[in-house]
């Protein structure tokens, strides 16, 4: 898992509007999610899960906190 900090949000809302997230993940697995969740906890930062983008507005200012994009593939 990495954590990358200051990330746009925006791109990746339906809108396409809002700022960026303090921290960030892209979660390709379910260990990721795990791992993304126990970090949040641990550094006790709010943590915002973030699915397709579609029905979600991103204030201006961002989230201060974890956003986890989830990116899970199934075949």
């Amino acid at each position: 898992m990495k954590i990358l900090e200051n990330i746009a949000l925006a791109p990746l809302t339906t809108l396409g509007i809002g700022g960026p997230a303090r921290w960030f993940v892209e979660a390709t697995s379910e260990a990721e999610i795990a791992e993304a969740c126990a970090w949040a906890r641990e550094q006790d930062v709010p943590l915002f899960v973030l699915g397709g983008g579609s029905n979600v507005l991103v204030a201006d200012t961002g989230f201060d906190g974890l956003a986890l994009h989830l990116s899970l593939i199934h075949i």
